[in-house]
């Protein structure tokens, strides 16, 4: 009896000691993100010690692992939802109560040399790819510097180097937003009007006054904001997806008003729609696809529409899904705060063109039925503009902040 209580009280010991000790090094796994072809882990702390080895598989792929000693998975974060064009899969997990354990597997030949510093770890994705995430100054050093303006560089797809100023009172969200590249893209333009109703109401000028306030709202937050056009002008589908790619956008929105399909059904379609890219399930779904279709498709024959829409099977489709609901989620609640009840339309698969093609996530928003009476009328109202900017920039954040 005695040797058992004693053995008891040495196992409580035992584990009291061992979780005394893994608190003096333990540094907690935050959250992880894509960015300009690298993944960056982010932790609590700084980064102690990075071990790394490749193993070879079968099928000709190789699984490159990263040990972080000291890192601690306290929740089911994980990596396993990311998605890269030249990685098979991550695996995040914890190998031993002191070590942190990233498995990345890809075709690739090799990886470059990742590199850690304060409390990120970053891993270029691509090979030949360096890192440039540390020719940057600390993200500690930027916030407690006491000179009025910082300059951070970062590699764009269009120009060598990119300077951006970073003004003294930004936040450490700031700068960890300015590495995040947005394309907004302001559905129709110059002479595709969009739909229309009621001789004032159209499309066009409404999807871009929402995707101007929406610019305002990102770059305030500190991120990179690029778009397809920002004025009264015509661009072609496949223009506005290929300038999101050039840009090396870490997420592409584009916004859209949507329409009844006849007078009869005015008062009955209203709400407020997101879509990502992929078959259409629904005859609505299907119907709003062909309206903002028209344009690209115009004259094409049944064999080349086709054609074009079979390139969707190499989309991110599920991270397009998750950021779809996040936006959704956000732009109902903000609207609905000053505006009451406004249908909520969903989150749906459908086969836009101007996502075809998308190298990163891709979302369609339908702010709304500019046809329907009460929808019609708040789309030309500059507070509920704004709120649904400010509910798609909250959806963002939201995204992103999980990744």
């Amino acid at each position: 009896m005695e040797k058992t209580i004693l053995k008891q009280l040495f196992l409580i010991l035992f584990f009291i000691n061992l979780s005394f000790t893994n608190s003096l090094f333990a540094n907690n796994f935050v959250k992880s993100r894509i960015s300009l072809g690298e993944l960056k882990l982010y932790f609590e702390s700084n980064i102690e010690k990075v071990t790394y080895f490749k193993l070879p598989q079968p099928d000709g792929s190789t699984k490159y692992v990263y040990d972080i000693h000291g890192g601690i998975l306290l929740e089911d974060r994980g990596v396993s939802h990311h998605t890269f064009r030249t990685i098979e899969s991550f695996r995040l997990g914890q190998n031993s109560p002191t070590v942190l354990r990233l498995v990345i597997r890809s075709k690739q030949k090799d990886l470059d040399k990742h590199q850690f510093k304060g409390n990120v770890l970053a891993i270029p994705l691509i090979y030949g790819k360096r890192s440039t995430f540390f020719n940057e100054k600390p993200v500690e050093t930027l916030k407690k510097s006491p000179v009025e303006m910082t300059i951070i560089k970062r590699e764009d797809a269009t120009t060598p180097v990119e300077m951006i100023p970073i003004p003294k009172d930004r936040t450490v969200n700031h700068l960890i937003n300015s590495r995040n590249i947005i394309v907004i893209d302001a559905g129709h333009g110059g002479k595709d009007t969009g739909a229309s109703c009621c001789g004032d109401k159209k499309e066009k000028k409404v999807v871009l006054s929402i995707a101007l306030k929406l610019k305002k709202r990102l770059e305030n937050k500190g991120y990179t904001v690029y778009m397809t056009r920002d004025d009264d002008s015509f661009v072609k589908l496949p223009k506005r997806t290929k300038f999101a790619n050039q840009k090396r956008a870490d997420i592409f929105v584009s916004i859209h008003a949507n329409a009844a399909p006849n007078k009869k059904l005015q008062n009955v379609f209203k709400g407020i729609e997101v879509y990502y890219l992929s078959p259409a399930k629904t005859e609505r779904a299907k119907k709003a696809a062909a309206k903002e279709n028209a344009v690209m498709f115009e004259g094409k024959d049944f064999y080349t529409k086709n054609a074009y829409l079979s390139l969707i099977s190499d989309t991110k489709i599920i991270e397009s899904h998750k950021l779809g609901l996040d936006v959704s989620y956000k732009m109902l609640s903000n609207v609905r705060s000053s505006f009451g009840h406004v249908e909520n339309g969903g989150v749906k698969p459908a086969n836009f063109w101007v996502l075809v093609g998308a190298q990163m996530p891709a979302i369609l928003v339908e702010t709304g039925y500019i046809t329907h009476p009460e929808e019609g009328d708040n789309l030309m109202n500059n507070r509920y503009k704004s709120l649904l900017a400010k509910g798609i920039s909250e959806g963002i954040d939201r995204y992103l902040s999980h990744q």
